[in-house]
């Protein structure tokens, strides 16, 4: 499967000098970019990809019946017309594709995948020149399922209108002929290395629409963080004389909103680091089991919000100090006390709490905007094995 022959490419429009220009445009308007990306970041890092992608297409047909009624009034009376109706349907879909690199994460391969399958040539060695090719690793099949799933997901959530009625295709079970190709697209990527973590941005070699994984600065991060507080805190001081109740429950707010923060980022790096949210490496009997059913994932677009379940230990380290800060401030509040200083001494300890969180923040987001370093099963171009 990895030497097949590929049933056509798009070539490379975008320069590597191009593609580190639009790099370095995401690193500034990010931000919080550290300053050894923002001075090492550029084309030198830069390499040349053609990754394989499956490209589906699928004809659909099924039959139907449905009943519906209409409703006139009729001066006092009420008309009531009941309709019984059988159908055939059919329906084409083209264009929906998938990675075939098992190496490259479908959360970047999706943010990239803006190329036109119109502009694809018939494939020729001699186009690889200069360049790599990974020769895919994932099986056609394992996609043509899921592929299947959102068609029928997609006939059986549509509806239409006769006469004026209108008819929902839900009890309809298609039957589906899918067809594949299997089309090299271009792709600058860009790697750096931090330790055992790696980090890359994938830059879309047709159009030059870029994904990117970019670690926060620390430095940068709290230094900012504090600017916005002492803005915050002179707004209320000008506006506002804050009593010791307000106050304590202004810190508990601030406090929730970091615990919500950590909560929803432990989970994203949960599923990050199992690869649950890689189709292409885990399968797709696996990836069903571990994405929620009451998700939203019953859309077409293979993009669909997937919810994971994520165990309720990983959470937990998260949401723990919000949870110690909610005991602290209820404490206080029953307690009945009239004593401001434990107001303002709890108002302080959760503070120091929210403070806490922000490292775990950075941490846990320097985990989600790196990986395990992956290995693609790349040939360099032009020696007409690639």
């Amino acid at each position: 499967m990895e030497d097949a022959r590929p049933d056509g490419i798009i070539p490379f429009t975008v320069t590597k000098e191009e593609a580190a220009e639009k790099y370095r445009k995401k690193l500034k308007d990010t931000g919080f970019a550290p300053k050894w990306l923002l001075e090492k970041g550029g084309e030198e890092k830069m390499i040349g990809l053609y990754i394989p992608y499956y490209v589906f297409g699928a004809d659909a047909s099924g039959h139907g019946k449905n009943r519906g009624e209409s409703r006139t009034s009729a001066g006092s009376d009420t008309i009531v017309r009941e309709y019984e109706m059988e159908y055939d349907l059919t329906a084409a879909y083209r264009g929906t594709r998938f990675d075939a690199a098992e190496a490259f994460p479908d959360c970047m391969s999706e943010t990239v995948d803006t190329f036109d399958p119109k502009k694809a040539r018939e494939f020729e060695t001699s186009y690889l020149a200069g360049f790599y090719a990974d020769g895919g690793n994932v099986d056609e099949k394992v996609y043509a399922d899921v592929v299947a799933e959102l068609v029928t997901k997609d006939i059986q959530g549509s509806s239409f209108t006769h006469d004026g009625i209108k008819f929902k295709t839900d009890q309809v079970t298609p039957e589906i002929q899918i067809s594949s190709k299997k089309i090299l697209f271009p792709v600058w990527l860009h790697t750096y290395r931090k330790g055992d973590r790696i980090s890359y941005a994938a830059i879309n070699g047709e159009n030059g629409d870029v994904a990117a994984e970019i670690p926060a600065d620390k430095g940068r991060y709290i230094k900012y963080s504090l600017i916005l507080a002492a803005v915050f805190a002179s707004i209320l001081n000008l506006f506002l004389t804050i009593s010791p109740t307000p106050f304590l429950i202004v810190s508990e707010i601030i406090l929730l909103i970091f615990g919500f923060s950590l909560r929803k980022l432990a989970g994203d790096v949960y599923v990050r680091e199992n690869h649950l949210d890689d189709l292409g490496k885990i399968g797709a009997e696996i990836f069903s089991k571990t994405a929620d059913p009451g998700s939203a994932a019953t859309g077409t677009k293979k993009t669909s919000p997937w919810s994971f379940r994520v165990p309720g230990s990983v959470r937990l380290k998260g949401w723990w100090r919000t949870l110690v800060g909610l005991a602290v401030v209820a404490g206080v509040l029953l307690s009945g006390t009239v004593i401001d200083s434990v107001y303002y001494g709890a108002a302080v300890f959760n503070i120091a709490l929210a403070l806490w969180s922000v490292f775990d923040l950075l941490k846990q987001q320097s985990l989600l905007a790196s990986r395990e370093i992956p290995l693609f099963t790349m040939k360099r171009g032009g020696d007409g094995n690639a």
